[in-house]
């Protein structure tokens, strides 16, 4: 499935809202672990539009717009395991479990929904030993943290999510403003694409090159521009696809140097590169080069390894005299 996910968490939390803590326990709960499978086969195939409220224990804190962080309790893999915003101010309405009693509730919109029977969460035992002032094995759902421990929460949030993408991927909820995917993600998916059905000399598929070129890469924009560079210059798509897809600047800018007008000599437009300064665009040519000269050399392509050759030793001399 194709899930469009955008990552809307920041480092911080908002200062102008509150966090809270919401508690689920799916054995005593109106909420069943059942009706929790349920909900996942559907928010996996349409968009999210669900109408859920959850109880706000200190509901006089909460307001629209606070951020919530939804803990498992009780038995099996308990931890935290979603996260998103209220999207209304607590109300009052009858208890779930006593309809002669009331409490107030807020209406909520999920972010992401880790399942907490298949996928990673952030267990209670991680909670426990890094935010040791909560108790994480019981208490009232709708509990307001402090600002330190929101950021914490943030950041262990976002650290999560960074670990276990290739579960996030397919199995996380979506909304229109939330996306996992990090650019090089973006990059590889894009790469894939516009490269599909594309055989290099040897019969190989062309995409094996700018994956090659891009995992050479010594930090992400070089991996992010190693797995883009022969987009703009052998497929269709243009820079204006690239821009439109989201990324940045500084990656359009190597992209520019690296796609060889064919007006202009092999040499001449490994020399601009060089002199242009940047850094980026330069490794990685130099990565490219290295990658086609393995290949070259594999195939027995004999002009494409000279030609490599030469510019590998180009660039090699122009780096230990400019940058060394």
């Amino acid at each position: 499935m194709e899930l469009d996910i955008r990552l809307s968490i920041n480092k911080r939390h908002d200062s102008q809202h509150n966090t809270f803590i919401l508690r689920w326990n799916p054995a005593i709960s109106s909420y069943t672990m059942d009706r929790l499978n349920n909900d996942m086969e559907e928010w996996s195939r349409e968009y999210w539009d669900y109408d859920f409220d959850w109880s706000v224990y200190e509901w006089q804190k909460a307001r629209k717009g606070d951020r919530f962080f939804m803990l498992r309790v009780g038995e099996g893999n308990t931890g935290l395991f979603a996260a998103g915003r209220f999207t209304s101010d607590p109300y009052e309405d009858e208890d779930w479990a006593d309809d002669e009693r009331m409490s107030y509730y807020a209406k909520m919109e999920f972010e992401a929904v880790f399942h907490p029977e298949r996928t990673n969460i952030i267990s209670t035992e991680e909670l426990q030993r890094e935010l040791p002032n909560i108790n994480w094995l019981k208490g009232h759902s709708g509990e307001a943290v402090d600002s330190e421990t929101a950021d914490r929460l943030e950041l262990m949030w976002r650290d999560h999510i960074g670990r276990n993408k290739s579960i996030y991927l397919p199995r996380a909820v979506k909304n229109e403003s939330y996306d996992a995917r990090s650019d090089i993600d973006k990059a590889i998916e894009f790469a894939s694409k516009a490269h599909a059905a594309d055989y290099d000399l040897d019969g190989n598929p062309t995409i094996l090159h700018p994956l090659a070129v891009g995992m050479m890469g010594q930090n992400d924009t070089e991996r992010i521009v190693g797995f883009l560079h022969d987009i703009v210059e052998d497929t269709k798509y243009t820079f204006d696809d690239l821009i439109e897809e989201g990324f940045s600047g500084e990656v359009i800018e190597a992209l520019h140097l690296l796609t060889h007008d064919k007006e202009i000599p092999y040499m001449a437009y490994i020399e601009q590169i060089c002199k242009s300064g940047n850094i980026t665009a330069i490794r990685v040519k130099m990565n490219d080069i290295k990658h086609n000269l393995a290949r070259g050399r594999a195939g027995g392509h004999t002009r494409c390894v000279e030609r490599h050759t030469e510019a590998l030793a180009f660039i090699e001399c122009y780096i230990a005299s400019h940058y060394n």
